[in-house]
């Protein structure tokens, strides 16, 4: 029973831990992302 408990914990840590990091790597580069398809819509035509 207690290795059960340890493994949900130690498995939900482990996914916290994941999403957290994908989290800090993928935000900036969606804010580029989006910053730089707002520039390309809202930028004037020459």
């Amino acid at each position: 029973m207690f290795a059960i408990i340890a493994l949900v914990l130690f498995a939900l840590v482990a996914l916290a831990i994941l999403g957290f990091a994908i989290h800090v790597l993928f935000w900036p580069l969606l804010l580029v992302a989006i910053a730089v398809l707002a520039w390309t819509k809202l930028r004037p035509r020459r």
